[in-house]
């Protein structure tokens, strides 16, 4: 098969579509309607992917997305609830660490085309590096144990923002445009949903140290995009 997707939604004629939408595509469906049985199925199943109802991860209670994603390591995807807020809902899944978020109503097509993404989206990036290392202030990068410190720290980066630093790292000094990282970080999304990018740069920017109004690390350039400090050469040694 293609993966293994859990699928957790409460209305059971939806669980049912979607269940067979994936199945007659290729992917291995796990399907359940009970959030309680999330972690269950995660250890027993250990899906490349889940597909959670927004309603779910809101009753589960601040940092239910996070969970699923740090015990899974895979790709957390939302599916829009049926509330009359879609603009606040859709700032609150990103900002909650979703991976991508899905819009009802959507068509068989956009389903499929949207979980294959996003488990495209595992592999790492072909500029991302695998050796060596970036230093800029008390930030480091160790690119072999993918490792990211703040003064000696653990920064506790998901995937996705250890993938969008590493963008910005390796194009350090270069303003990256909001249409490049989402291309490169989430692969193909529209080039107008830049809210997603807005929502991990604030995330990133806290586990960082610092904030959009006195940022050491991440520059904004309005209007363009963003921008990484460069990188600092290792300090010489004193003969």
């Amino acid at each position: 098969g293609l993966g293994r997707v859990l699928v957790v939604e409460d209305d059971p004629q939806a669980l049912w579509h979607i269940r067979n939408t994936l199945t007659e595509a290729g992917y291995t469906a796990i399907a359940t309607w009970d959030p309680e049985e999330v972690e269950r199925l995660i250890a027993s199943e250990r899906p490349h992917l889940v597909l959670l109802d927004s309603a779910l991860a809101g009753a589960g209670g601040p940092g239910l997305v996070q969970r699923v994603s740090e015990a899974t390591g895979a790709p957390v995807v939302l599916l829009s609830g049926r509330g009359p807020a879609p603009e606040r809902e859709l700032a609150l899944a990103f900002e909650s660490g979703a991976d991508d978020y899905i819009a009802r109503p959507f068509s068989t097509t956009e389903l499929v085309a949207r979980v294959g993404a996003a488990l495209r989206r595992r592999d790492p990036p072909a500029r991302e590096p695998d050796q060596g290392s970036f230093h800029l202030g008390e930030l480091a990068i160790d690119y072999a144990r993918r490792r990211v410190t703040v003064g000696g720290r653990a920064a506790g980066l998901t995937e996705t923002e250890y993938r969008l630093l590493c963008e910005l790292a390796v194009n350090a000094g270069r303003t990256l445009t909001r249409e490049h990282l989402m291309t490169r970080v989430w692969s193909a999304r529209e080039p107008g949903d830049s809210s997603m990018l807005r929502g991990y740069v604030r995330r990133l920017r806290e586990k960082l140290g610092e904030s959009a109004e006195n940022p050491r690390y991440i520059i904004n350039e309005p209007r363009a995009g963003y921008r990484l400090g460069e990188a600092e050469e290792p300090d010489e040694a004193t003969p």
